[in-house]
């Protein structure tokens, strides 16, 4: 059965044209894939009776995140624009090119959408679909969430995030991150060619959520994305209601690339990945992680914790690769560590 949903060039989004006190399903055509088909954005909007302030929300930015995706895809069913004074634009399922391929990166040009912006509007689809996203949906935003994943590969523990900058944004972020109501709230340094750094180019606040993955989408983890997004409607005054003020646990770590969990503990051989930690678990510097062994059940490499802290960050899948992380261990003050 195909959709419904009216289409039109992505140039042409303007929200203001979307009618107060309706819902809207667009496909927003971004360019032609190299098989002739048409590669478009999928948008859900819900415009307020009133006017206010607009939340952005995507999923699906890597292709194999999908706790997102049917978050933003609920949270749309269940709105009511006369109850909002302002707008809720939600994208489930940014890279459709990765996510046909229940993959990390594109299919067509292997590039992570998480990596490349700006973007260019003459480039391969990854490139075009991250310049589109700054160009024409960024502008409409007041704040703008991401909701990602651990992915078909990884589990982490779930946590709100945000980047670390000394302005009202930052402020106004810190306070998003915590509103969306998880327990962890992670500041990190600015790392480049991410959606969060597009909207720090236009001023946008912007926050992300990791949720749990490990390729699923559990109710209760798609429940967590659903209510955090409405925490953030309440925030900005389009939804009435409460939101949290504060976390259970706020770490802020400005040093270089301290965000980015792809760096840390690579694999140091091929093979099959046993994991000796769980998740969340306190580590010591020097404690076994997990351990690598060849087909034929030789041990090629243990991996140990390169610091004391918590396992915030663990792989799931057991066939590893040289170079793919492993695990991620979160250094926490002592004061916070219970």
């Amino acid at each position: 059965m195909w959709s419904l949903a009216e289409r039109l060039p992505i140039a042409d989004f303007r929200l203001e044209r979307c009618p107060p006190g309706l819902k809207r399903r667009l496909h927003l055509l971004v360019t032609t894939l190299p098989d002739g088909q048409p590669l478009a954005v999928p948008a859900l909007v819900v415009r307020g009776r009133r006017p206010g302030p607009t939340l952005l929300a995507t999923g699906a930015v890597h292709g194999d995140e999908y706790e997102g995706v049917i978050a933003i895809q609920d949270l749309f069913e269940e709105l009511d624009p006369e109850e909002m004074a302002g707008s809720f634009i939600g994208v489930p399922v940014l890279n459709g090119p990765a996510f046909a391929a229940a993959t990390r990166e594109g299919v067509w040009d292997h590039l992570n959408l998480a990596r490349v912006f700006p973007g260019s509007a003459g480039g391969g689809p990854s490139q075009r679909l991250a310049h589109a996203f700054q160009a024409y949906l960024l502008p409409a935003a007041d704040l703008y969430a991401d909701l990602h994943a651990g992915g078909n590969a990884y589990a982490i523990r779930e946590l709100a995030g945000y980047m670390l900058r000394a302005d009202a944004v930052g402020e106004r972020q810190r306070a998003a991150a915590v509103a969306f109501g998880l327990d962890l709230v992670w500041g990190t340094s600015p790392l480049p060619g991410r959606t969060l750094s597009a909207a720090a180019d236009q001023n946008v606040p912007a926050m992300y959520v990791e949720l749990r993955g490990e390729g699923r989408a559990r109710p209760d983890d798609v429940a967590k994305g659903r209510r955090g997004l409405r925490n953030l409607l309440a925030l900005l005054g389009v939804l009435p209601g409460e939101y949290p003020a504060d976390a259970t646990l706020i770490i802020e770590d400005d040093s270089e690339a301290s965000g980015h969990l792809q760096l840390d503990h690579p694999s140091p051989a091929s093979g099959i990945f046993v994991p000796a930690v769980e998740l969340w678990q306190p580590v010591e510097r020097g404690q076994p992680l997990g351990s690598v062994r060849h087909p034929d059940g030789t041990t090629l490499a243990v991996v140990m914790a390169a610091r004391a802290g918590r396992v915030l960050f663990v792989r799931t899948l057991p066939r590893v690769f040289v170079g793919d992380t492993v695990a991620f261990v979160l250094a926490v003050p002592p004061a916070m560590a219970g």
